[in-house]
Order: C-alpha cells, then sequence, then structure tokens
C-alpha cells in the first residue's frame, strides 16, 4: 500500500490532518491511516481511544458545512500494530471549507496526485457551478462573513420580519446552513455596483459628474436615485390659469428602469451597471441580456423571464414591484402619454433602455418652423443686430428687412429695444 490520490499515511496526529481529510471530501473521497510513516513503515499508534475521539471531534468542529455522515474513524491492526483508519467520503455539498478560513484558497483543499493542495479562487467558483448548477442567485456564495444592516432596515419600513426563518424561506440561507449569492447581493459586503455618469451635450467627451455606488443592492437604489434627482431638471409650463411641472424624467420612469436592471442582469458577470445622464436622453447598461425566448415586443407586453428569480420575489415581497414583467410596460405606458416612446438598442451581452429627456423632446417640438431668411438670421445672428446688418446679410430692402423683422417680433422669434429713433433685435429662439 502507498500513498495516492486516495490514500494517505501519517506517523502521528497533527495539524495538517485535518486539511487531508477535507481534500478527500472535496474530491472523490480518500483514507487517512495514523500510525503509518510516509514511506509505509507501520508504527502504530498510542492511546487509541483517546486519538480517535480527538480527530473525529477536531475534523467535525472545524469543517463548514457539517461533514458528519461523509467519514468513519475507527482502529484496525497492521502488521501486529494498532493504526487509527479515517474513511471520508466525496461531499454532497462540495466546497466544504476550514472554518478559520472560509471558501477562499486557504480555506479549501482538495486532493491532486497524493498531495493536498489549497485549491485557487476559479477552482472554488468552479466547485460551486458543478455543485449548484447554472442558477447564480441560489449558489453558495464565496463570501459568508455578511451583514444586513441596510436591507434589515428596508425590510423594517416595510413591516416585514426579517429573521433567521424568514431569510431561509426567501432563499438568503440555504439548506446546508450557508448564505447565497441572493444573501451576498442583499447584504452591505454586495461586490457589485452601479456607475452613474453625468454628461454634456449629447456624446460622452464631456463628462460633467460622476459617482459609483456599492453596498446592498437597496442602498445603491436609493442613492442613484437621488443623485439622478440633483439633474433631473423640472421645466414650468402654464395652462390656462394653472402651472404645470414637468421633470425631465418621471420618477416612475427612473425607478422602474434601474429596478429593472438590478433585478435581471447577470450576476455572473462582473462589472458595473452603466447610468448615463445626457441632455437629450438617459440610458441604463444591464449586463447579461434578454433571456432567450423574450423578445423586445413580449417584453413590452408584459412577458417576463426572471434570471433571478428568488431576487424578484424579494422585491416583490417589499411591494418594490407589483408584479413580474410590469416595469417595461409602465415605462412604456409613461412616455406614451407625451406621445414619445424609450428606445431598447439591440446590444451584445447586455440590456440597454434609453430614456428620452421629455422637456428636451418636447422643447424641440414646439420649436416654429422657420422660412430660410428666418433661419438664416437665427443662425447668423448671436448679439442685438439692426435692420440694415439684416439687409446685407439677406441682400433685401431696408424695407424688406424691416417687414421680415416685424414678422418675426410677432411670432415671438425675435424681441428688440429701441436705441434713439431706431430698433436693435435679437433672437429669441
Amino acid at each position: 500500500m502507498i500513498e495516492n490520490t486516495s490514500t494517505e499515511f501519517k506517523s502521528v496526529y497533527n495539524d495538517k490532518v485535518n486539511k487531508v481529510l477535507l481534500s478527500f471530501l472535496n474530491t472523490d473521497g480518500g483514507t487517512l491511516y495514523i500510525g503509518i510513516a510516509d514511506d509505509g513503515n507501520v508504527v502504530g499508534v498510542d492511546d487509541v481511544d483517546g486519538l480517535l475521539l480527538k480527530a473525529v471531534n477536531s475534523f467535525r468542529d472545524s469543517i463548514n458545512p457539517d461533514p458528519t455522515g461523509y467519514f468513519n474513524a475507527s482502529p484496525i491492526r497492521r502488521e501486529g500494530k494498532t493504526v487509527v483508519e479515517i474513511s471520508v467520503e466525496r461531499g454532497a455539498a462540495l466546497p466544504y471549507c476550514l472554518k478559520s478560513h472560509g471558501l477562499v484558497p486557504q480555506g479549501v483543499y482538495v486532493r491532486i496526485g497524493s498531495e493536498s493542495v489549497s485549491a485557487s479562487r476559479e477552482h472554488i467558483k468552479q466547485m460551486i457551478r458543478e455543485n449548484d448548477g447554472e442558477k447564480f442567485i441560489e449558489a453558495l456564495s464565496l463570501n459568508q462573513e455578511l451583514t444586513f444592516d441596510y436591507a434589515a432596515r428596508i425590510f423594517g419600513e416595510k413591516d416585514v420580519v426579517f429573521g433567521e426563518t424568514q431569510r431561509k424561506s426567501l432563499g438568503l440561507i440555504r439548506a446546508d446552513g450557508r448564505y447565497s449569492n441572493l444573501a451576498l447581493i442583499l447584504s452591505d459586503q454586495c461586490p457589485y455596483s452601479v456607475k452613474a455618469a453625468i454628461f454634456g451635450g449629447m456624446t460622452k467627451e464631456t463628462f460633467k459628474d460622476r459617482n459609483e455606488f456599492t453596498g446592498s443592492v437597496f442602498r445603491q437604489i436609493d442613492e442613484v436615485l437621488a443623485y439622478l434627482n440633483v439633474y433631473n431638471k423640472v421645466a414650468s409650463t402654464f395652462e390656462g390659469a394653472y402651472r404645470i411641472d414637468r421633470p425631465d424624467y418621471p420618477e416612475i420612469v427612473l425607478r422602474e428602469a434601474l429596478l429593472n436592471a438590478i433585478i435581471h442582469r447577470d450576476y455572473y458577470i462582473e462589472g458595473s451597471i452603466l447610468v448615463s445622464v445626457f441632455d437629450d436622453r438617459l440610458e441604463i447598461m444591464s449586463l447579461g441580456g434578454i433571456m432567450p425566448g423574450v423578445t423586445r415586443e413580449l417584453m413590452r407586453a408584459g412577458v417576463s423571464v426572471p434570471r433571478n428569480e428568488k431576487l424578484a420575489a424579494v422585491f416583490h415581497r417589499l411591494k418594490l414591484i407589483e408584479a413580474y414583467g410590469t416595469g417595461i410596460p409602465r415605462i412604456f405606458e409613461t412616455y406614451a402619454k407625451f406621445g414619445v416612446s424609450p428606445a431598447i438598442p439591440i446590444t451584445s451581452g447586455g440590456f440597454l433602455i434609453s430614456l428620452p429627456n421629455l422637456n428636451h423632446v418636447l422643447q424641440l417640438a414646439a420649436k416654429p418652423l422657420l422660412t430660410d431668411k428666418e433661419q438664416k438670421i437665427a443662425d447668423f445672428f448671436k448679439s442685438e443686430f439692426t435692420k440694415q446688418e439684416t439687409a446685407e446679410l439677406l441682400g433685401i430692402s431696408l424695407s424688406g428687412a424691416y417687414k421680415l423683422l416685424q414678422r418675426m417680433v410677432e411670432r415671438e422669434l425675435l424681441s428688440y429695444r429701441k436705441v434713439g429713433k431706431e430698433k436693435v433685435y435679437i433672437v429669441r429662439i
């Protein structure tokens, strides 16, 4: 008998025993013999009962989740001496880890050849994927040191209990007692973020401001909406005796678009949700694209295939969303009242929704149609001008220039003031 992938010898019990047993648990099982030297020479052990108790208790107490049921320890006789044999099966809740370290390379060991080695971060992620399937939201969180201060506050404001029982029923705590990725996303330690940028104009050439929002997704939602509200300008118009205040973007539209991005993004893909504000539009880009079988037309009709169903269920439980699939239709219905429509451009690997700036759109719609001569005046004169300058620009008589300017004043395209007996004009559009 020699050491190999499923067999290891230890002449005495030491602190490496648990790492060896853990590597068997995380790989294909194996057997550790205490009382046999590395070269296969049987040396035996003293105080068999004490050693068995120590080995069993230490392994069970230092591993997460509980490995009981996947190992057995007993004394055996080899060459007339007593040896402790500890047999370990492959566990059903991979990856197992040392409680003292958690799901990091220093805490997860696997068997490679005759060695027990720490698993790489990618290997740990792969074990999680293989064990939990492709549902990220239900998979084991790599970070188990989570707090929920902000989430608890939101649950409290909604009068929803957020104790351990509720965390289990909602899916934050898995059947093995460990936190899921849903817990990670809702926790204060959430590693995902939203990046927002304010641009001057209609391209990304000029930055006016930028910010990144981290922490629990609940915190991100609150802080992103508060940030956007600062730049959500309000225009006032009058209809008869009534003043109408209209923001660039209706509050319900911003909220629904952001919630949609948070709930439906692909959390397997590292990267931030991007919010970009231009003079004429606001864009929200989330990672992951549209779910298979769902078209843009179906989304507008309210058809929804949640990528992260348990996350959507939490938002629904807190009444942050009314029902699955209602967000996109509500956005389009809101814009339809103003005769405009959002855009959902085709993107690769992501989902982009472009929300028109209502005041920008309505201002363009209200812009008067100009004749060629009127347009030339509007484009050329950037400060006050006279009828003589107008006549020279257009190559017409002074009387013709005066009549044209008067018509533009009557249409409120120009304003004027008197300087002596002459009028000087300025463009108002």
